[in-house]
């Protein structure tokens, strides 16, 4: 078995600590070191028991924030994390800027407290170095096509099912509804992070992001409408090189139209997810979508077409809309489990959570595996032509 982690509990009063301190207490991982009740003791208490971990309650204000700074350079081998019993996104960020590995929200689950804290410890031995994050954009060429459904689930299984380090980045920045569809409520979203981008800390903004229970990193965009306008290309590209390095995916639900934020995450992106499905509006859109990477010097393998809600018996030639927009289809993604993904959206679980047996889980498993390395499944070819052979020139 292995030894348990060492830890201390460094607060300024005499209250009774919060939920974070009691989960971190029934942990079997951890061993409660000691304890103390004021700022200018805990610096001896840091000294004698020279503790793997040590959490801060900054309930009784930021005063400890001074002390925090300090410590995190008089002791480089202990992990600080913070807690407070309100936690306001400014506090977050300010303990973040000061030393703080992780900051420990009251409401977070026992396990996931638990999760994150070893996680960090892991980090901090193998010296937190790893291949940067892929940024795969999922981009609809019109709106309602499933990009935010596509987003989701991919982002879920690969935190859940493969272990990954994962990061959610919701970009459409006036109607983003991807925190519904992980039924989180966000503390900071990606307007604060751009507000503070100039003092945050690379290994450290992770943490003060939300976290669904599947493991995935979420940012939201920003609350009110008319805040997208805060936000330039330039910020969202730096916000995406800062968190590269932290995680092993980073997937992009982004607009369904050409601003110059969602340019930029495309010019960023290493793969392109450019979704459609079987209308005729929608190819169409997915004609001239294709056209313009082409024209922005998208290169080939960067872009997959994927078409969602695929009928199961289809009636159109599937050669025929491929020589219409020039270009394969990369998967596609069975039409007949509607009811289940809208009863997924209602409930805030993605439903290859929930259920893993339907096809579309099935083929958005596979989907990021082919993503991750291999080629995609031929598309059965029929020969029975229909809605859109008007498009093709013979």
């Amino acid at each position: 078995m292995e030894k348990a982690l060492s830890w201390i509990y460094i607060s300024n009063s005499e209250d009774k600590p919060g939920d974070v301190f009691h989960h971190l207490e029934r942990s079997e991982k951890l061993h409660l070191a000691g304890r103390s009740e004021n700022w200018s003791s805990a610096q001896a208490l840091l000294n004698k028991l020279q503790p793997e971990l040590a959490l801060l309650d900054l309930s009784q204000g930021e005063e400890g924030l001074r002390w925090l700074e300090k410590w995190s350079v008089l002791f480089p081998h202990t992990l600080f994390f913070c807690t407070a019993a309100s936690a306001a996104p400014e506090l977050i960020v300010h303990a973040m800027r000061k030393g703080a590995c992780e900051f420990l929200l009251p409401k977070m689950p026992a396990d996931e407290i638990e999760r994150v804290v070893l996680s960090a410890h892991k980090r901090s031995l193998e010296g937190g170095i790893h291949t940067p994050a892929r940024v795969i954009c999922c981009y609809g060429v019109k709106g309602g096509v499933g990009a935010t459904t596509l987003a989701t689930n991919l982002a879920v299984f690969a935190a859940k099912q493969l272990g990954k380090r994962v990061l959610l980045l919701d970009l459409k920045m006036q109607l983003g509804n991807a925190a519904l569809f992980l039924d989180l409520k966000p503390r900071i979203s990606l307007l604060e992070l751009v507000e503070n981008l100039s003092s945050l800390e690379t290994a450290q903004l992770r943490s003060t992001l939300a976290r669904h229970h599947s493991g995935v990193t979420f940012i939201a965009g920003p609350e009110n409408m008319e805040q997208a306008d805060n936000i330039s290309p330039a910020a969202v590209a730096q916000i995406i090189d800062l968190l590269r390095p932290e995680f092993d995916f980073i997937f992009i639900d982004s607009d369904s139209y050409f601003s110059e934020v969602t340019l930029r995450a495309l010019d960023e992106a290493d793969t392109i997810l450019t979704i459609a499905q079987l209308d005729v509006a929608a190819i169409y859109n997915l004609k001239r979508t294709l056209a313009l990477f082409q024209r922005l010097g998208y290169r080939q393998e960067k872009v997959a077409v994927i078409l969602n809600r695929y009928p199961q018996r289809m009636s159109d030639d599937l050669e025929l809309i491929e020589k219409s927009i020039s270009s394969p289809i990369f998967i596609r993604l069975p039409l007949q489990e509607n009811g289940a993904l809208i009863e997924s959206v209602n409930t805030g679980e993605p439903v290859i959570m929930t259920k893993p047996q339907l096809r579309f889980s099935q083929q958005v498993a596979q989907l990021l595996q082919l993503l991750q390395g291999g080629a995609a499944e031929p598309a059965v070819r029929q020969t029975k032509r229909g809605l859109f052979k008007r498009w093709v020139r013979e």
